[in-house]
């Protein structure tokens, strides 16, 4: 007698009629927008872009196909309403627009090519020799091992602008660390460790310009409205903010997450690690001097010289190229291309929507609530991390959020006496919850690094609390900094 087993077929067929769902929902959203009474302050083009825009940020969030893909139907949605593919725009600031002008933006050539050290520094050992060395220097308890990872996470930031490539780091070295010590599965050790690292590995990074791919999104935002932004002026107004919240996570984590016992980390591990790497090699040699030069002419531009930051990194790419650290293959697969198709949409979006004046628009809806509030900066800024908190739920990556709320209140808040970055910090603070798994990739991807072992939903939901209560303090924390500092 024959018997039959079931299949993951009908598993698969859901999958497929749930995306068919979204896809019809977003189609619905997109047509509601269109045929919408006619807003004050939209004319029709601009509702008809809107409507696109409604219907691709549903796509994103529910993941209804590749994000990139989802990006290029966005693209070409847009340009089959009559949007020009690349335009150029007197008046309009700056004058490059057009459904494409996101791939003419030097934000996505920086991103393309500090993308490409990142996959470098991984590919020849060097970030992992780093934060090997780093974990070697500090005392094999809890607070030592986290706050070895916090370190490493601020140093490899500059180096290594994607919060992806610096998860796929130092997460498996810190579950290699957990198996190491036989924590159980889903302990509260395992997942106090697991989770406090990937929030080093992506948190750090908000202090530096390029330590997140939130960064080439403020350029981009930034050079929409012809507004300075230096290397300099971004530490000074992201980096104490940014370290309080890492300190208030670190301090947190363990007093509301208490592990069952105590851990020693023998300095064996790290050690071992280390002699394992090996010798440092040519093509690891020639990656640091390739990416410690160009954050030297990052950070000197406009002082010795008036290269761009792509202008360096291109230069660069090349040598990486030429000396043999990158392979051909290595163009193609180096890099989330993704990651890359997706951001560029949303970079042409940055353009596309000041020149339908879709910004007006929002901002005579978001000012009148929001202004009244411009002489109490705390209740302001607060507000605006709570507003970016709720906006991630409905985009995972926060791409989108940033300048969906930043750009239509900065003229007006500016006005009133707070700066442009400082509209930003609250927003960049809070750009990486994990209330739900898919408001995070990283979070994601660590639980997948871990088969699901490292932690549970239950633990990561409690940590994403403590998470949001450090991005809110940190937020008011650096409201009087600020004010202290003179920025404010």
């Amino acid at each position: 007698m024959s018997t039959s087993v079931a299949t993951p077929a009908p598993i698969t067929t859901a999958k497929h009629t749930i995306k068919w769902g979204w896809l019809a929902l977003a189609i619905a959203i997109a047509l509601g927008v269109a045929f919408m009474p006619a807003q004050p302050g939209l004319d029709h083009m601009a509702q008809l872009v809107l409507a696109v825009i409604a219907g691709t940020v549903v796509l994103w969030a529910a993941e209804v196909m590749n994000n990139g893909v989802a990006s290029l139907l966005m693209m070409g949605v847009l340009m089959t309403i009559g949007v020009a593919p690349l335009l150029v725009v007197p008046g309009l600031s700056p004058p490059i627009s057009g459904a494409l002008s996101g791939f003419a933006d030097g934000a996505w050539w920086t991103l393309l090519v500090v993308v490409y050290y990142g996959f470098a520094m991984k590919k020849t050992g060097l970030a992992e020799r780093i934060a090997y060395y780093i974990l070697s220097l500090f005392p094999g308890t809890y607070t030592g091992v986290l706050s070895a990872f916090f370190l490493i996470g601020l140093i490899l930031s500059p180096l290594i602008p994607s919060m992806t490539v610096r998860t796929a780091i130092m997460a498996p070295i810190a579950w290699s660390l957990v198996q190491t010590l036989g924590l159980k599965a889903r302990s509260r050790g395992s997942a106090l460790i697991m989770i406090t690292v990937i929030e080093m590995a992506v948190v750090p990074g908000l202090a530096f310009k390029l330590g997140s791919l939130n960064g080439p999104v403020v350029v981009s935002m930034f050079n929409a409205k012809k507004l300075p932004l230096t290397d300099g002026g971004y530490i000074q107004v992201m980096l104490l903010p940014t370290l309080v919240m890492c300190g208030l996570i670190l301090v947190l984590n363990q007093l509301f997450f208490k592990p069952e016992e105590p851990i020693h980390v023998s300095r064996a591990f790290a050690t071992d690690k280390l002699r394992a790497l090996g010798r440092v090699g040519r093509n690891e040699l020639i990656t640091a001097l390739v990416v410690f030069s160009s954050i030297g002419f990052w950070v000197t531009a406009g002082k010795l010289h008036h290269l761009a930051t792509f202008t360096v990194g291109m230069f660069g790419m090349a040598i990486l190229s030429l000396t043999g650290v990158f392979e051909d293959k290595d163009i193609g697969t180096g890099v989330s291309w993704t990651l890359l198709l997706f951001l560029g949409g949303i970079f042409s979006l940055t353009h596309i929507i000041p020149q339908y004046k879709i910004t007006h628009w929002l901002a005579s809806i978001m000012t009148p609530r929001i202004l009244p509030l411009v002489h109490s900066p705390m209740i302001l800024l607060l507000l605006m991390a709570l507003l970016m908190l709720g906006m991630r739920f409905i985009d995972p990556s926060a791409f989108f959020a940033l300048p969906l709320l930043w750009t239509p209140l900065v003229d007006p808040v500016s006005a009133g006496g707070i700066p442009p970055l400082v509209l930003a910090a609250p927003l960049l603070l809070m750009s990486a919850p994990f209330l739900l798994m898919y408001t995070n990739f990283w979070m994601a991807m660590g639980e997948g690094m871990t088969g699901k072992q490292g932690f549970s939903k239950g633990q990561m939901f409690r940590l994403a609390c403590i998470n949001v209560l450090a991005g809110l303090a940190a937020t008011a924390v650096g409201v009087v900094y600020w004010k202290i500092a003179g920025v404010l």
